[in-house]
């Protein structure tokens, strides 16, 4: 079974974005998320976009799997659309949780300030994989429909069969 290079090296990133989200959860201590009722809002947008983001990359990777069975000449391009979308998704999301960890970090008492701290850290390791996903697969498109199409027509000049 032969992957694409780009399934292959989004199926490593993905991985890397479970643990980062793993360690993102983990940081959410149950003692800090009850004591502070005022923040209450913010918790449930962490876990929201926490639950969003293994559950896309769990589905994704599943994906990948399914498509490598097909070969190395399968056409990507409904992938890498799909992906691209839900990586600005991914960002976008983890964009929001960077803002929030700041925002608690800086009005909080200092070992509540600190997690809160690490999960805007964890959350940027997020944002910095989810723009190496959608870089590949948008990287995979241009190649695929604007390079290749060029030189599809490029053969022809003027009319003329050009080999």
């Amino acid at each position: 079974m032969a992957f694409p290079s780009q399934l292959l090296i989004s199926m490593g990133v993905k991985v890397a974005i479970v643990i980062l989200t793993i360690v993102t959860l983990i940081l959410l201590d149950p003692a800090y998320v009850t004591a502070y009722i005022s923040i209450n809002y913010e918790i449930v947008i962490i876990y929201l976009v926490s639950a969003l983001t293994l559950l896309y990359c769990i589905v994704s990777v599943l994906m990948s799997f399914l498509l490598a069975k097909r070969g190395e000449d399968t056409p990507l391009t409904n992938c890498a659309f799909s992906e691209i979308i839900f990586a600005t998704g991914g960002i976008m999301g983890w964009l929001i949780i960077i803002g929030i960890g700041g925002t608690i970090s800086q009005r909080t008492i200092i070992e509540t300030g600190e997690r809160f701290g690490w999960i805007g850290a964890m959350a940027g390791l997020n944002v910095g994989c989810f723009l190496i996903i959608a870089a590949i697969f948008a990287a995979n498109v241009v190649s695929e429909k604007i390079l290749q199409r060029q030189s599809r027509f490029n053969k022809y000049d003027r009319g003329v069969y050009m080999q």
